[in-house]
Parts: C-alpha cells; structure tokens; sequence
C-alpha cells in the first residue's frame, strides 16, 4: 500500500480491483478517497454527502489506514458499526493486503457484566415472568463469547427488562474494586484500544465519552482525528448527551439496587415513597398524553415541587445509607441522580429548554436539553481535532450544506457532493397518488390504508412502511393482520436487527418502523420492492425543544420554516427514500402518500433534493413498471 497511491488503488487494476474481482472503479468513490486523505494530511474539515453505492465506508477506511493516525470512525448506527468490523476492514485486511490494528467499541449497556451475571445465576429474579425463557440463551452465550457483546444473541428483545440487571452501565460499575475486572470485556477492550490505529466507535459512545469523563477515566484512547459516517444524526446525540434527564424509571432502579444491597430488606421503601409522592405532583400537572411537553419554572405556571423535591433528596440520601458498606457502589449513582434532579428542576439556566414526558400510566421522563449545540461543538469538539470527515448520504438540502453546517458549528467546512452511481430513471418509480386528502383529514389513514393494500399487491409485499407516528403504524397494523395476508415484521416486537434479518429471509414480508427504521436499514435485493411514506417528516412543532429552536431562530430575524423546520425535514425524508435502492441491480418503488408534495409550494424543495426518480400518478402506472422491471 504503501507504494500504490491512493489514486492507484480505486483505479482499474489498483488494490482494490486484485482483491476482489467484482470490484467495478465509481469517479465519485475515488474523488471522495482523494478529498479524505488531503484532509487527513492537512487538517481541517470536511463534509462528504455520499449517495448510496458510492462506497463511502472504504472511501474513508483506506485513506485513515494509509494515514498513519490514529482514527476514531463513529457511526450512527450499530447496524453500520458491526458491518464496518466485521465485514469491511476484514475485506482490507484479508484481501487486500493492508495492515492495521483495529478495535470495536460500544456503549457500556451492550456488554454483559461477568460479576452481576454471576450473581443473577445464583439467585435469578425476575420482573417479567415471561423473561425467564432467555436465561438458558444468555448463560450458554455467556460461558462462549469472546466479546460480551449482546449483538451475538440475535433475536435479544431491544427492550429486556432482564438485560439491564445484568449488563455493564457505568451507574452500576464498581471500576477496579469489581472481583472481575481484570478479566471484564470492558477492561479487555480499553486496553487494546490503546494499540488500536482505528477505533470503531458509535455516535451514543462517542458523546458519552466527551460530555462526560467518568470516575474510571475516559473510555476512547486519545485522539485528533474522526470520521463521523451518519453525519445526520451527530445534532440529535449531541443535544441528548449534553442535557440531561431524570425519570420514574432512574429512581426505581436505584430503589430496587439499593434493597438488593441491603440483603432484602425493606429499606428503599421511603424512597418509592417519596418517588411517587414527587412524581403524582408532576402527573397532577400534565395529563397523560402523548409526546414531550414543556416543563416551565413556577413563575410561567408550572408545578411547585421544591418540598416534594426535598423529602425525594432526602430519601435517596438515606436509602444509600440503608445499604450501609454494600452501598458504596451506588453512591456515585446516588450523587449523579441528585444533581441531574437539580438541573432539570432548576427550570431557568439560559440556552436551555425545559421538557416533561408521559410514558404509560406512571412513567416520566423530565429533560433540559440545550437548545444549540453549534458553539459546543464547535468548542469542546471540532476547534480541538486535527482533521475531521462527516459523510452521509443526506447532508445537503437543494444542493447545498448551509443547513448542516449552521447547525453543527461548521461554517468553514469544505463541502463535496458525490452522486451515486445508481440509475434513478431506470431503477425507481416515485408514487405521488392523486387526490389524496391532507394528513390532517380524518379520511387520510382509511385512504393510506387502501393505498398501501394495492401497492402490497403489486410488489407481492416485499416492502417498508414507514410512518412518522406510532398511531399511524398501529392503525396500518391492525387493518393488515385483520386480512391475514402477509408476514408482518413491527417495531418493538424484536431488536431491530432481528427484524430486518427476519424480514430479509421471510418471502412477501411487510415491515413497519417509525423513526429508528428511516435510517440505517439495508436490504438489498428482492427482499424490499417498495418502501412507503405516509407522511412527510416534519417535527412536532410544539416540542418544547422544536419550538425553542423556533423562536430562536425568529428572535434572531430568521425564518424558522425556511431555515430549520424545511431543510430538517427534507433530510429526513432523503433517509426514508433511501432505503429503497442499495444495489446498481435493485428495483422497486417509493411511495409517498402525503399529498403536499405537489399541492405545497415547498414541496419543490423536497423533490429538488430526492433523486430523479420519475414520478407516477396512479397505481396502474406502478404495476406497469414493477411489471416491466420484474420481468427484466
């Protein structure tokens, strides 16, 4: 490698082309090598919009490898994340000769304790009964891998309840005084992340590791260089990781903890007492309801809870001490709860905005979340690297990057655009059915519904449906199972990567995700014909975080239409239509149902910035075409 230019190697007969004889040489795939390796070797900033089948990932890896840096890449997605190690650089090492050291990283909560798994062994208990049938799968893993990571258990709900008794979060790590911890995967990892030139990391672990530097130290080894694949997604994790929130949910799992360590005994419950007493007072203040509301101080109207907070304090403070020498290990929790409580309940802090959120009967979720990350970024991340690379296949709105990069903090940012190879006029139809009544309309779901049968006839399933909604998803659910008809795969009845595995192997299936499931889903081939959108994606304009932003870009004299709530949902709906094309051999359909595509004005500005697909009007269109292509 080290005599083959960069050039050389994408280039017909080069590296690439000797270590795997299908490879076909893209111009894009190579201008983008060529922009990531001058940014490496001069510094600075870069934003790549790469379209689907450039072959951005190898695009980037070659040049970080061939840099001699040390190269943190971090992706938004495990899904990417695991392709990368797993598939990607074994493909460089293996084939093509190049030679690296490279480690896999993620966040804390996807790695098995070994000490809380040998404890729960001992004496398993169980919340949900129903639980009980993974035990058997995890010990059998447990006694196996490698790594601890959950990602080898395939079919492991997102959401077990079991999971998060045993697995290896840091408010729950007892650091070098654990029993296990010279032999902890964690321990493992770190250290050969030290030797490691490329660091695979995640966007959750990525931040996690700079908002916070844990008593343990930092997680990642040093760096001055990073490649931020998923680009899109860096605004949302960076506002998640540099607020903070407190739950029902926090304060029951330290209640539970500290019982354990208090050998049983009923300690904690002044502390659930207390939980409850403080959250009722919430409840009594915001009604169940759907979606995050804003949480405002007691001067705008908002709920008075300085005594439910004390006697709350208070009892944490004391369930700590119930637990008594045992308990050392949840007094950082303890401290780090409070102080969370303290700055969500202060309500006042400028750049911030305050939220509440109802989950089920009981649950809450309290935030305060910045409302811009630009200058943060900008100050504890960009100003301080070497060299940075953010690619995604949605990073430019009409063309340009002024949205992304007034968002992030990148004003100087160099901006390159690389269309994907793929053919738009000969592999895609865009659906734009006629007629169709506005989404508010309470006839637009039954419409959907119809919609969305047809079309399933059409390309025998073979599709994705997604929604902007749960309440959408669900309707569209229940009208589908009633007709039996086809395998349906939905979100949350599974990890998302066994549903889309699932989904991939199973004949005229039909999945159904919101948001997750607009990015980072691949599936090439026959297995996705057609992918629906019953909505475009603009937020919800009452968020107290959307409206915040909204306001701030009115009382700066801007346009918050214009310039976020459009550009932000353009980039959105550039993910969801992506999911459809991922080979130069894949053909199918996007269907999108909502109709202000073509009755709104700035509907313009979304077609503008999908790819030229050509459009169709009626179904009898769309069967002509899949047709054709089916037979071709």
């Amino acid at each position: 490698m080290t005599e083959e230019s960069i050039a050389g190697f994408f280039a017909p007969g080069g590296g690439l082309e000797r270590a795997h004889p299908d490879y076909e040489t893209r111009p894009g795939q190579l201008a983008m090598a060529l922009a990531v390796e001058e940014t490496f070797r001069d510094g600075g900033r870069l934003l790549v919009e790469a379209g689907t089948g450039t072959g951005k990932t190898l695009a980037y890896l070659i040049p970080a490898i061939r840099s001699g840096r040390r190269v943190v890449v971090s992706t938004g997605t495990r899904n990417l994340q695991d392709q990368i190690f797993q598939q990607d650089l074994p493909f460089l090492r293996n084939k093509a000769g190049l030679r690296f050291d490279a480690v896999l990283m993620k966040g804390r909560d996807n790695y098995l304790c070994r000490q809380k798994w040998a404890e729960f062994e001992k004496q398993p208990l169980l919340e949900v009964r129903e639980e009980a049938r993974w035990i058997r799968p995890i010990a059998a893993w447990s006694r196996a891998t490698r790594s601890g990571d959950r990602a080898e258990v395939g079919d492991l709900p997102d959401d077990l309840r079991l999971w998060r008794d045993v697995n290896a979060r840091a408010d729950t790590c007892s650091g070098r005084k654990c029993p296990e911890f010279e032999t902890c995967w964690l321990t493992r990892l770190k250290r050969a992340a030290e030797n490691a030139q490329v660091v695979v990391v995640n966007h959750h672990l990525f931040f996690a590791d700079l908002a916070v530097r844990s008593a343990y130290g930092a997680v990642l080894p040093e760096y001055d260089t990073v490649v931020f694949d998923e680009a899109h997604l860096l605004e949302d994790t960076a506002t998640a990781f540099f607020g903070t929130t407190v739950s029902t949910a926090q304060v029951d799992e330290l209640a539970r903890d500290a019982e354990k360590l208090a050998g049983g005994k009923s300690s904690a419950s002044g502390l659930r007492e207390a939980s409850r007493a403080f959250f009722d007072e919430v409840r009594r203040h915001f009604p169940d309801g759907a979606g995050r509301r804003p949480f405002p101080s007691q001067e705008r109207g908002g709920p008075d809870l300085d005594e439910a907070w004390g006697t709350l304090s208070g009892a944490i403070d004391e369930a700590v001490r119930a637990a008594g020498t045992a308990g050392e290990g949840i007094e950082g929790r303890a401290a780090e709860l409070k102080a969370a409580f303290v700055a969500v309940l202060d309500r006042k802090q400028a750049g911030f905005v305050y939220g509440v959120e109802r989950r089920g009967r009981l649950g809450v979720i309290l935030s305060a979340s910045p409302i811009d990350v630009a200058q943060t970024l900008r100050e504890r991340l960009f100003d301080s690297l070497h060299a940075s690379v953010l690619c995604s296949a949605t990073l430019a709105v009409s063309g340009r990057f002024d949205f992304f990069r007034r968002r992030l903090g990148l004003e100087d940012a160099r901006g390159e655009i690389v269309e994907s190879p793929f053919d738009p006029a000969t592999q895609a139809r865009l659906y734009l059915p006629k007629s169709m009544p506005e989404p508010r309309d309470p006839s637009f779901v039954p419409r959907a519904i119809g919609e969305i049968r047809r079309l399933l006839e059409i390309t025998r399933g073979r599709a994705f449906l997604l929604f902007t909604s749960y309440a959408n998803l669900h309707k569209v659910k229940d009208a589908l199972e009633r007709e039996g008809r086809w395998a349906l795969f939905v979100q949350g009845e599974g990890s998302k990567a066994a549903l889309v595995e699932r989904f991939r192997e199973t004949p005229e299936a039909v999945l159904l995700g919101t948001s997750s499931f607009w990015h980072g889903v691949d599936v090439p081939g026959e297995a996705l014909s057609l992918v629906v959108i019953d909505k475009l994606p603009f937020d919800v304009p009452n968020d107290p975080l959307v409206a915040a932003r909204i306001d701030r870009i009115r009382e700066d004299g801007g346009s918050p239409f214009d310039e976020y709530q459009l550009p932000l949902a353009v980039l959105e709906l550039k993910q969801g239509v992506g999911r459809l094309l991922r080979r130069k051999t894949d053909r199918g359909i996007v269907a999108v149902l909502d109709p202000r595509l073509t009755t709104k004005g700035y509907g313009r500005t979304f077609l503008k910035s999908l790819p030229a697909y050509p459009v169709l009007r009626d179904q009898e269109a769309c069967a002509a075409f899949f047709g054709a292509s089916s037979s071709s």
